[in-house]
Parts: structure tokens; C-alpha cells; sequence
């Protein structure tokens, strides 16, 4: 296939700061697909869920394995009025560098940073940080309200005590045409994917549940405007590209 912009199918997401960027390429007459953005919403925490918080000491790890939970996270200490640096005192698992970035941002570190995001990958790398042990681990494993983690399981399986911390929900605004466009991008229709945040990548986890991204992509171009989510898509097994607007 040509490289000519006017030949080729982009996917990108519906956001704000990609609407000069579509401007551009709908300019020179390249054929746009737009996949809306997933919404995120903070969810009233279970009586439960605030215990977890206000004992988080009582935890020796707690996982984060995406963006989102860390923000939500963090949104909850705060408005339940919980000295951050507790979280200090308990080691924390993140499924990839960008994840630990959000931490970073505020001064808090991640003890074991898996270098894919990939649940076998965290497993692995957790395990081999811990040398096997699990037994009577207490852990917290953040997440989204409808999402299930295989990782919970094996965990339990040797002897951790898991608790999910559900911290928010997430849906596209636009669910008509969702079908349509998920049947596009696994039937080969779209040449390249344009992301310009991590949370696109973690927008195409809720919209592909159950299923691997880095699978659904494996045969498009992927590029992204950015150096950090470059790193974010080389964490979900990708090969990513710098992407060049004036480039044919």
C-alpha cells in the first residue's frame, strides 16, 4: 500500500488535543475513523472498600494495573483525609513504567514495575522479586468495577489473600457504533493507529475486554506523538513509531 496520507485509513480518539491533528490529516485528505473515548467515573466506595483505605498498613502490597486507578486512588486518600506517605508503608506492583510515572508525580515509588503489561509478565516479574513466597500476603488489587484479573487467582492459588478495591467505572458515551468500529480495527480495515496519551491504550483494554490489544493490533502501524507513550506502547508488546504529520 502507498504511504500517501491520502490512501490510508487513521484511527484516532475522538479527544481534544487530537483535533488539530485531525484537522491535518483531514486536510490532506486521508480517511479518518474516530473511536470515542472511554468515560471514567469515580464510584462511591463500598463501607468496606473505606476500611481497606484507612488500614492500609494492614496490607503488604497493593497493585495498580492501570492509570486510571492510580488517580482514583489518590482521589480517595485525599477525600478521606489519609496522609498519602502512609502508602509508604506497603510495597506497591504496577503493571508497567507509565503507571509508576503517575505515582512518581507525586512523590511515591513503585517496588516492583513490570517491564510489559501483561498479567502472566506482572505475575512473573512479582514472583521472582518475591522468590516464590506468598503465603499470608495481605494485597489490594485496585481496579475497574466490571474488570476481572486472572493475576487474582493466581495469587490466592499460593496462598495470598487478595481484596479488589473497585475504584471507578468506565463507558463509551457512544455505544451504537462501537460494534462497527471494533469490527473495522480486527478486520484489517484501519493502516495505522494514532495515540496520543496513555489512557487511549487503556480506552481500547475496556472496549477489547477479555481479549489481548496487543493481538487485535499486531497487524496495523502504530505511532504515537508522544516519547511517553511510546513507552507505554512498547510496554503493551507493540512497535511504535514516532509519528510525523508532514511525513507522506
Amino acid at each position: 500500500m502507498s504511504n500517501s496520507a491520502v490512501e490510508k485509513n487513521y484511527a484516532l480518539f475522538d479527544t481534544p488535543p487530537n483535533q488539530k491533528l485531525i484537522s491535518a490529516l483531514s486536510g490532506k485528505g486521508a480517511n479518518i475513523i474516530l473511536f470515542p473515548f472511554v468515560e471514567t467515573k469515580k464510584i462511591t466506595l463500598s463501607a468496606e472498600s473505606i476500611l481497606f483505605l484507612k488500614n492500609l498498613t494492614s496490607f503488604d502490597w497493593i497493585i495498580f494495573p492501570d492509570v486510571f486507578t492510580v488517580e482514583f486512588f489518590l482521589q480517595n486518600l485525599d477525600e478521606l483525609g489519609i496522609d498519602l506517605f502512609e502508602l509508604d508503608a506497603v510495597n506497591v506492583c504496577v503493571f508497567g513504567e507509565s503507571i509508576a510515572d503517575k505515582l512518581r508525580f507525586v512523590q511515591l515509588h513503585a517496588d516492583v514495575i513490570a517491564d510489559f503489561n501483561d498479567e502472566s509478565e506482572v505475575f512473573q516479574t512479582l514472583s521472582n522479586y518475591l522468590s516464590n513466597e506468598f503465603q499470608n500476603l495481605n494485597i489490594i488489587l485496585a481496579k475497574e468495577v466490571s474488570f476481572e484479573y486472572e493475576i487474582k487467582n493466581e495469587l490466592t492459588k499460593r496462598g495470598a489473600r487478595v481484596e479488589e478495591l473497585s475504584l471507578y467505572s468506565a463507558k463509551s458515551s457512544r455505544q451504537s457504533n462501537l460494534v462497527k468500529l471494533k469490527t473495522l480495527l480486527k478486520g484489517g480495515a484501519i493502516d495505522e493507529f494514532i495515540f496520543s496519551s496513555e489512557e487511549d491504550m487503556e480506552a481500547l483494554r475496556h472496549y477489547f475486554a477479555g481479549e489481548s490489544v496487543t493481538e487485535v493490533l499486531k497487524e496495523i502501524k502504530i505511532s504515537t506523538v508522544s516519547q511517553s507513550v511510546f513507552q507505554t506502547l512498547k510496554e503493551n508488546n507493540l512497535r511504535p513509531e514516532i509519528f510525523h504529520p508532514g511525513k507522506k
